[in-house]
């Protein structure tokens, strides 16, 4: 939870995914949404609860306070088909320098810019193999993406495919787009800490791929515009500025910084692309901040910039092949947890073992260390160290400040260099 004061009260939002609430559906009513709770229960995410394509939005009914919407069965042909294309042959990346160039230096207007960019938006279907829990068997819209390359890489967010047993990308067809072809994704790699995945969808003729912008050119006030699939709207776009740059919410460690801007985002946006006006893709929706009736249009987008590593990392390793780590198995330190390993500091991490793979195991550093500072900065708990060392690289030497304690019981402090581990190199017992 984060916290923010208003008339000399204490607030706290929280940010979430923009993934609704998935509920079994009633068969007589179909899948219910409640419009007056939309911003309570979406983050900004992943689901669209249930295949919602706007052609499809009908039957609406009033329940007490709910508005209940029954979509149609898709056609068997006509507007919602699925593509009868032989896929080719599985051909993989070995470079993200396939990424496509945008030479254009001239903004567009929004009308313009979403004709220009729309048949790159993908929408993201799954089966969910928590189903008999919360899904029937057909697919379900629950989010969005972007093609990225012409032979059919796809980003998304990791939490829009989580726990997916089949995912099936939507992509317009480019002579007509009043058909919609269904092609089946393979997940190339996906990363939680960092809310990123790729997937692979094939066939003969090229798709039409997206730019990757400069997310740091952006400036706050510049023109933004995300375009995805909120409640299965196809193809919906909003409008807006970038209100703020470097946001990190949550406080996980791992997470990529955000950029905050103000048009709206809702529950199926998330994992589409947020795009600058020269038709440049310069971040990916993936949440939004809420908070009952205090918090509008602040919806957030990983800076691409930062994503591409990720990216690269997944298409050729299947995970993020290099990512920092101190090597310690640490402990969070309050007033409890400091009675229990018998230390009167309440505040850092006691190192409770050390990897013997890492750097760290032959460095100064004990097991009984408290950690209270990272080059200075103070660390309270696991997601302040994370986020500390999270720029650096596997190898970089970094300074710590801790405090140790001898037989006698006295406590000094302690700076220690060490060397940071490489997360994918570390064995764990």
């Amino acid at each position: 939870m984060n916290h923010f004061l208003k008339n000399n009260q204490d607030f706290y939002y929280r940010t979430e995914t923009v993934s609704p609430k998935k509920k079994k559906k009633n068969p007589r009513t179909g899948i219910a949404i409640a419009a007056c709770l939309l911003v309570m229960l979406l983050g900004i995410g992943g689901g669209a609860g249930g295949t919602l394509l706007a052609s499809h939005l009908t039957d609406t009914i009033s329940k007490d306070s709910e508005t209940l919407i029954r979509p149609q069965i898709p056609p068997a042909s006509g507007s919602y088909v699925r593509s009868t294309r032989e896929p080719a042959e599985n051909v993989y990346l070995t470079t993200v320098d396939t990424f496509v160039i945008n030479a254009n230096t001239t903004p567009f207007a929004p009308a313009e810019l979403f004709e220009i960019v729309r048949d790159g938006v993908v929408g993201i279907e799954v089966i969910d193999s928590r189903r008999g829990r919360f899904f029937e068997s057909e697919y379900q819209l629950v989010g969005s993406g972007f093609i990225f390359t012409t032979d059919g890489y796809v980003l998304t967010n990791e939490h829009v495919i989580e726990n997916a047993e089949n995912i099936v990308v939507l992509v317009d067809d480019y002579e007509n787009p009043n058909v919609i072809h269904r092609y089946e994704a393979e997940v190339i790699g996906a990363d939680a800490k960092t809310d990123l995945a790729v997937l692979k969808i094939t066939r003969y003729e090229e798709f039409k791929a997206l730019p990757i912008g400069d997310s740091s050119l952006l400036r706050v006030g510049t023109f933004v515009s995300p375009i995805g699939y909120p409640l299965g709207l196809e193809k919906s776009m909003t409008h807006g500025i970038v209100s703020g740059l470097n946001r990190e919410f949550d406080g996980g460690g791992y997470e990529l910084s955000s950029i905050q801007f103000d048009a709206a985002v809702n529950a199926g946006n998330s994992g589409g692309p947020l795009f600058d006006m020269y038709g440049s893709v310069i971040g990916i929706v993936n949440k939004k901040l809420v908070f009952e009736n205090y918090v509008d249009n602040i919806g957030l987008a990983i800076t691409i910039n930062e994503a591409v590593p990720i990216i690269n990392d997944l298409i050729l390793f299947g995970a993020v092949s290099s990512r920092p780590m101190l090597g310690i198995t640490p402990a969070e330190l309050n007033e409890f947890t400091a009675a229990m390993y018998g230390v009167d500091v309440t505040s850092g991490i006691f190192v409770r073992g050390i990897n013997h793979m890492a750097p760290a195991f032959y460095s100064d550093l004990s097991v009984g260390d408290i950690i209270v500072e990272i080059g200075g900065v103070p660390v309270a708990n696991v997601a302040d160290v994370q986020g500390q060392i999270k720029n650096n690289r596997p190898g970089d030497i970094i300074e710590l400040t801790v405090i140790r304690y001898n037989e006698a019981g006295n406590q000094r402090r302690v700076t220690i260099s060490i060397e940071l581990a490489n997360e994918s190199e570390l064995e764990w017992e």
